[in-house]
């Protein structure tokens, strides 16, 4: 299934930092600062390549990608801090797995460790060593000076302290020497060297492919419910538009639009996603929030055809649907393959209310719908023609990613050990 041709690096940055700022803003506003930061340092070693920097800095950026609640993002913006493994371990599964920077997410697991720990595992290299201890450094100098508002004089009395204890004594030497304060001063979002080191240098499109996948399955992966419910609905709407004889084109847009089109629960809070009972008034109003902050987080960095499939997935042909309360005129077939996808993805997984629904229950629900003018009568006639091969092909696809949870889960515990020993 292709479906990133249109996305280019400036989109899916973009599209990444929109959605972490929706856990909480402060996470990505720090995490800008601290990849701007960590590039000044790397400048200053002269030993990295352009590509190299763009890298470091992107997995510097998406360091604290492993946070969810917001009381850990409170105590990670401390500069006196203890407990905040969690999110570094959870920040190194997601990018391990799912990032073209697999190789440098041992970095994220260490980056809140000693010097005088670090310099003591032979199992680690020295490349991984240096870069968790650079971003150690960027990390604090951001939270020291820009949360706390504290002066670089008083930061730099700090890390000569710890030298040899908490940071590298070469990298102290390197950072506060004369001339360093200037290079650290905060100018992330003007800074347009910056900017292109981050634009400009093309990823390839299995590099954005991965790059999406890692910020779809933090969004899947706060729910247990919802692990496969991206990749279930984006498969289901690619074995429809072939099976209803759609173009190349047309399916490719309407697989982007699939893969999309939850973007916005990542801003939802998880009682809310995993409540067991039906939503009260106010608690299903939050929940419809999520396609406007879909909405706001694709911004103008998708085509339109894409980001209109992605947004009207629960509209319905007879104008009862949401946000926009669109009738079947208003609807394409895209939009009406990926409406009818999504419900037959949600009545197929569990969810903290129900177990999943069999095949005969399926289709009890999306024949009644069809009946009643909700759901589009060809797509539902297609999923019902075939319904044992379109899940068998979208179980196949969500294998890796089922795989890929319980890894994350199974790891995540061995390595809370290892640093609890720590």
């Amino acid at each position: 299934m292709q479906y990133i041709d249109r996305i280019e690096n400036k989109g899916i940055l973009g599209i990444m930092r929109r959605s972490c700022n929706y856990v909480d803003p402060r996470l990505m506003n720090h995490g800008y600062r601290t990849s701007y930061l960590v590039s000044k340092i790397l400048k200053k070693t002269g030993k990295y390549s352009a590509v190299q920097m763009r890298d470091i800095c992107i997995l510097a950026m998406l360091h604290d990608i492993g946070a969810y609640k917001t009381e850990e993002i409170s105590r990670m913006l401390e500069f006196e801090t203890e407990n905040v493994w969690e999110h570094s371990n959870y920040g190194y599964l997601f990018i391990k797995y799912f990032s073209p920077l697999a190789r440098l997410a041992p970095v994220v697991l260490l980056h809140h460790t000693s010097w005088k720990q670090l310099k003591e595992m032979g199992n680690v290299s020295e490349e991984i060593k240096t870069l968790a201890q650079i971003l150690n450094i960027a990390d604090r100098t951001d939270v020291y000076m820009e949360e706390e508002g504290h002066r670089w004089e008083d930061f730099t009395v700090l890390l000569r302290q710890e030298s040899g204890n908490k940071f590298a004594p070469w990298l102290v030497e390197l950072v506060t020497e004369a001339g360093t304060e200037g290079l650290l001063e905060k100018r992330a979002l003007e800074d347009e060297k910056f900017k292109n080191l981050l634009g400009s240098l093309p990823f390839t499109k299995e590099e954005v492919k991965n790059y999406l996948r890692m910020v779809i399955c933090t969004i899947d992966f706060r729910s247990r419910h919802t692990v496969t419910h991206t990749m279930t609905t984006t498969s289901i709407s690619y074995e429809l538009a072939l099976r209803m004889g759609m173009s190349e084109r047309e399916i490719t847009s309407i697989v982007r639009g699939a893969l999309l089109h939850d973007l916005g629960k990542i801003g939802i809070p998880v009682e809310i996603l995993e409540y067991p009972g039906r939503l009260s008034p106010q608690a299903m109003h939050i929940m419809r929030t999520h396609v406007n902050i879909t909405e706001e987080i694709l911004g103008t960095d998708v085509d339109e055809t894409t980001k209109r499939i992605a947004l009207r997935h629960h509209e319905k042909l007879d104008g009862s649907g949401y946000p926009g309360k669109l009738t079947g005129r208003d609807l394409t077939k895209g939009e009406r393959i990926v409406a009818v996808a999504d419900i037959v993805s949600a009545l197929t997984g569990t969810r903290s209310y129900k177990d999943a629904y069999p095949k005969e229950k399926v289709v009890s629900i999306i024949e009644g719908m069809r009946r009643e003018n909700t759901i589009d009568a060809e797509c539902v006639s297609c999923m019902v023609a075939d319904y044992e091969g379109i899940m068998e092909h979208t179980l196949q696809r969500c294998q890796p990613i089922l795989d890929a949870y319980y890894n994350i889960k199974r790891e995540y515990l061995e390595n809370d050990k290892i640093i609890k020993n720590l």
